[in-house]
């Protein structure tokens, strides 16, 4: 156990504090707490004082001491028979409830905390049996992406394991503090969304210590029913598996990392490195060495290589650039912390989804239409430039806008359409756009040609309007679907479908381009009271923008998700294309949120044995 809880006192100064309690006062000045003391008593209790005398100093001291209670009974409950040890227990938590605290450890809602054992008339809610599977559960939280010791894991098991009566009150407090921080962290947002730039509007909050302690307090099963409170989907589930496995992997191609292959260029088939060998190591490609050409990049490695590209959202062109070789390089360890990004994401999503709703998935680019459970539609869309990039967030489809204007924001007026302008005005004429100052009834329709483009200024920009007229040269189409959001981003048509031929595609300027835009106009408008499938062409054709209201609702998510499962069911390590991965583990690891076991052997560990060896590493 960690040194922080040492006192300074020997065994001198213990007979002089139970001899002279009355001084006691003078005495609490000194930095003995709940906690302190029982390890006091505990260490001195050869000294053989009697039950007297210790239950007369635990009521002048206010402090909690356990007895020899644990000589007498070993395996008695947290309750416990023996008169002593209830009292013992009782003001032991009164006095840590009173202060909310426990030694050095505060705890996380101490309201919550006095209310649940107020009604409980400070009776104990954990038995032995539950203890154990609380500590259990709490070893085996870094599977989720947390940290045990977020937890009081070492604390607990220290108490367990000398013995479960010795520490009473302490322990029952601890459990249920750990439960509380447990429940709150598996069931929602636990990090600041500030710290990554995004809000909590959007996001699963977790439930209060009141909801967590209400839940376990009504099940017969509460460490169950926290197992409960954290995703129980599909992908959740090998997200942890995944995690578990890369543990007990010695990571035996982590020793040939980084590869280089010479520079920056591309490295193709055909060409010769010194780095050749080390990437069949790293894709478990076996050579003949008979050959005489280890370092000659052949086709059976090219054909690995492609297929690692296909599985990790790369262009399989069996070519080595920047992009697969990233993937390449990275170590067991970053892929532990991919995972555990991911897991923390994965509980930001409300755990039931609703019957109806899209979703865009950033870095896979991708977008699910979901009905009733079962995918109606799925399709490619291009999202932001990383230096542009798409938000992450929810918002709420009310409709479709078909024929649509486009009006450009101000940061695509004065980095795109102002330097085209002052190129050449007849841009803005070619694409179909009009320059608009003001608003209503002085609206003024400018001529491009009249306007000092060479001196805009972004004052001069933000007051006036660029609009680009309906029609194909429309840089949304002929579809928009309606989501209003802080962002102005939403998902739309395009007037450049080439871009969804790529197998990366970060071409927009926020916005979310749909491949198949007129599948999911009609997915949002199906059930709609007069709608027909058939009214789709009539109103394009019309070539005048029109909106559509629907009569229900329903969510659209924009999540970032660099892991995923495919058609087969096997998790692909994706690109972190905007570099959010990155961002999400410096705030955990500021705030040691995630930590993982030290697997020293996979034979001594053994699958299934990550909890030991956790518990063993600390």
């Amino acid at each position: 156990m960690s040194n922080k809880y040492q006192l300074p006192y020997n065994s001198k100064s213990l007979l002089i504090l139970l001899r002279h309690h009355r001084k006691v006062k003078a005495f609490q000045g000194g930095s003995l707490g709940d906690f302190q003391v029982m390890q006091l008593i505990k260490k001195y209790n050869e000294l053989k004082l009697f039950v007297g005398v210790l239950l007369f100093t635990i009521a002048v001291l206010g402090f909690s001491v356990v007895s020899s209670a644990q000589q007498m009974a070993p395996d008695a409950s947290v309750a416990g028979s023996n008169s002593l040890q209830k009292m013992v227990y009782k003001v032991s938590v009164s006095n840590a409830l009173e202060r909310g605290k426990l030694g050095g450890i505060r705890f996380k809602d101490k309201k919550a905390m006095r209310d649940f054992y107020a009604a409980r008339e400070k009776q104990p809610f954990w038995d032995q049996s539950e203890a154990r599977e609380m500590l259990e559960l709490i070893a085996n939280s870094w599977t989720h992406g947390l940290n045990p010791e977020k937890y009081h894991f070492s604390e607990i098991r220290e108490m367990m394991q000398g013995g479960f009566a010795s520490s009473q009150g302490e322990l029952e407090l601890l459990l249920t503090d750990a439960a509380i921080r447990y429940g709150q962290d598996v069931s929602g947002m636990r990090i600041d969304p500030k710290s990554i730039n995004s809000s909590s509007d959007y996001w699963q909050q977790p439930y209060t210590a009141l909801s967590v302690l209400e839940q376990i307090s009504a099940t017969r099963n509460p460490v169950k029913r926290l197992e409960k409170m954290a995703p129980q989907h599909k992908l959740y589930k090998a997200l942890q598996e995944e995690l578990v496995k890369l543990s007990e992997e010695r990571a035996a191609y982590d020793h040939v990392l980084p590869m280089s292959f010479g520079g920056d260029h591309h490295f193709t088939p055909g060409e010769v490195s010194r780095d050749v060998p080390n990437l069949r190591i790293r894709l478990g490609v076996t050579y003949d060495e008979t050959l005489g050409k280890p370092n000659y990049y052949d086709d059976k490695t090219a054909a690995a290589v492609m297929k690692f590209q296909r599985e990790h959202n790369l262009e399989p062109d069996g070519i080595l650039g920047p992009q697969t070789l990233q993937v390449l390089n990275l170590t067991n360890r970053a892929r532990m912390e991919q995972v555990v990004a991911n897991l923390e994401r994965q509980r930001w999503l409300t755990q039931t989804l609703p019957e109806r709703y899209l979703l865009v998935n950033i870095p896979q680019q991708i977008l699910w239409a979901v009905e009733d459970g079962r995918v109606e539609h799925e399709m490619k869309v291009v999202v932001g430039m990383p230096w542009r990039r798409t938000k992450d967030f929810k918002s709420d489809v009310t409709g479709v806008r078909l024929n649509p204007t486009w009006t450009a924001p101000l940061s695509i007026k004065m980095k795109d359409l102002l330097p085209k302008a002052q190129e050449d005005p007849g841009y803005l004429v070619n694409k179909g756009i009009e320059v608009i100052r003001g608003y209503g009834s002085e609206a003024q329709t400018l001529d491009p040609y009249s306007v000092d483009w060479a001196n805009m200024t972004w004052s001069e920009m933000g007051k006036l309007r660029m609009v680009q007229s309906s029609g194909d040269h429309n840089a949304l189409g002929r579809v928009r679907i309606l989501m209003p959001n802080k962002y102005n981003i939403y998902f739309h048509d395009t007037n450049h479908p080439e871009f969804f031929e790529r197998t990366q595609r970060t071409y927009s300027s926020g916005c979310v381009r749909l491949s198949e835009p007129e599948k999911i106009a009609q997915f949002v408008m199906k059930g709609t009271d007069g709608w027909s499938s058939s009214d789709f062409d009539r109103i394009v054709n019309t070539g005048k923008m029109t909106d559509l209201k629907i009569d229900k609702p329903f969510p659209a998510y924009i999540v970032y998700h660099t892991m995923w499962m495919d058609t087969k069911g096997k998790l692909v390590f994706g690109p972190d294309v905007y570099k959010r991965d990155k961002e999400l583990l410096e705030v955990l690891a500021a705030n040691e949120a995630y930590s993982f076991p030290e697997v020293r052997d996979t034979e001594l560990a053994g699958r299934g044995d990550a909890n030991q060896a956790y518990a063993s590493a600390n």
